[in-house]
């Protein structure tokens, strides 16, 4: 495969993964607003999602002030944040439409029909903040719309592996960045850590993923704590948003890659010692490494992995 058309089908698999992303860091926020925050806590949070979305400086640029009607239209709407919501779904419509004859017509019909829908969504909306639930909503239902037709349709090829790795080299940075936006900036105290307030916080961000039933099933309805948390969002391989989850996916499609390219990488053999060494961790050693330097490293470690991988098959630099 010609690696502008490897580099167009991974990047539209990102930016359609990034969409969702920042939909559900949305409904964080929005769910966060809607209880009362203590004198100690943080008090503005839409401020923390635009920290964990990276657009903070930029939206700064633009507006001056931190406003909660502005922040929403910025993450959703705006023509100038290259990441807004509108943004990454045209410009992953723009990556399948240059490499058209690479996916099957259903999941150029899905991203197509995506982008043309949301444009509509934008120019009717009367009120962005009544309305925003169903437009997360709206977000989410086409993502995985999207999504079940890339697997249900596409041939199991090289593309294939690199549309899927898209998804999940961008899952794994944004689920350690919501954790890290809950636990080191929205949580009002240190105090609070284990309390009803940390708790509840936890419950809205398994919500906001879609994982809170799946969290009662895995842990038999107990109650939500802090280390449930961390073994089910990082160590539990049978949660699909957890970082081992995701993890294993890079390791597995970069594999697969080099048995059909017949050459290895060094992203390989980091992936593989990353997924090793998560394998090997468990709640308590994590809060001894501490929540927030952990998922740090893990960032920088998957972004070198990218840096890797991009090097090897976009860039062709690494022999």
């Amino acid at each position: 495969m010609l690696s502008r058309t490897a580099e167009n089908l991974f990047w539209s698999a990102r930016y359609i993964e990034r969409a969702d992303s920042l939909a559900r860091l949305l409904e964080v926020g929005y769910r966060i607003s809607l209880i009362p925050n203590t004198e100690r806590g943080y008090t503005n949070e839409w401020e923390s999602i635009l920290e964990t979305s990276g657009t903070r400086n930029e939206y700064l640029k633009k507006h001056k002030t931190i406003s909660k009607e502005k922040i929403i239209f910025y993450l959703l709407f705006e023509s100038e944040n290259s990441s807004s919501v509108k943004n990454c779904i045209k410009t992953a419509r723009e990556n399948i439409r240059m490499v058209r004859t690479a996916v099957t017509l259903e999941v150029w019909n899905a991203v197509n029909s995506s982008y043309h829908e949301l444009d509509k969504n934008m120019r009717d909306t009367k009120s962005l903040l009544k309305e925003l639930p169903e437009i997360i909503e709206w977000i989410k239902k086409q993502v995985n719309l999207i999504r079940g037709t890339i697997l249900n349709t596409q041939l199991i090829n090289d593309g294939y592996d690199f549309l899927i790795l898209g998804t999940y080299f961008e899952r794994a940075d944004f689920t350690a960045r919501i954790i890290n936006v809950k636990y080191f900036i929205l949580l009002p105290s240190i105090n609070y850590v284990g309390g009803d307030i940390d708790n509840f916080q936890w419950s809205l961000m398994l919500r906001s993923i879609s994982s809170f039933r799946a969290f009662k099933w895995a842990y038999g309805g107990q109650e939500i704590s802090y280390t449930k948390i961390i073994d089910f969002l990082i160590l539990n391989m049978t949660c699909p948003r957890s970082l081992i989850f995701s993890v294993e996916k890079i390791n597995h499609h970069l594999g697969r890659l080099s048995k059909f390219y017949k050459q290895t990488s060094s992203s390989n053999k980091k992936i593989g010692l990353m997924y090793k060494n998560i394998k090997n961790l468990n709640a308590d050693k994590i809060t001894e490494i501490g929540l927030h330097e952990f998922l740090k490293s893990f960032i920088e470690e998957i972004n070198f992995v990218y840096k890797k991988f991009e090097q090897k098959y976009f860039f062709g630099l690494e022999t």
